[in-house]
């Protein structure tokens, strides 16, 4: 699997600002509210970027011991890695799409005459969802496996 590339959230963030600004404003434009999301959707997406915190906590402890000599480093359970990695992928995406989503609908309720107090929700989207991808992004980081240094790398002669 290969590691997450920021451009590529930085895209998906981008595209979903666009369109959820487009979508805003064509509401506002018919006569319908702003599109706001309730407060559990930040909490559940900031609970998420914990849970993913939490699960990191071994390959954190065993990374630590193996700077340790005196200390004896407990393996993670391989698929366990692999889930929490996974999980690590998937909410990086998501929470690059749902950080795209707020500031989207933040842009358009910024630019309204009337701040109504649904922004405090937007805003709280915001700040959840770019803490859940920067954890994920962290926890995706831990996991990696450092290359063989007995294998030759790309472009030297074998």
């Amino acid at each position: 699997m290969k590691a997450t590339n920021p451009w590529s959230l930085a895209s998906y963030a981008t595209g979903a600002a666009i369109f959820s600004g487009v979508l805003s404003e064509v509401f506002v434009s018919r006569g319908f509210a702003v599109p706001v999301s309730p407060i559990n959707l930040p909490v559940t997406v900031a609970a998420i970027g914990l849970a993913l915190a939490l699960m990191a906590i071994p390959m954190a402890r065993y990374r630590s011991a193996l700077k340790d000599p005196k200390k004896l480093a407990k393996r993670v359970n391989p698929l366990y890695a692999f889930r929490v990695v996974s999980l690590a992928k998937a909410s990086s995406v998501a929470g690059s799409l749902f950080f795209g989503w707020h500031v989207g609908v933040l842009v358009v309720q910024l630019t309204l005459p009337a701040i109504s107090a649904n922004v405090v929700f937007t805003i709280a989207g915001v700040v959840a969802a770019l803490v859940t991808t920067g954890v994920a992004l962290v926890v995706e980081y831990l996991f990696r496996i450092p290359p063989d240094i007995d294998e030759p790398t790309e472009g030297t002669p074998a």
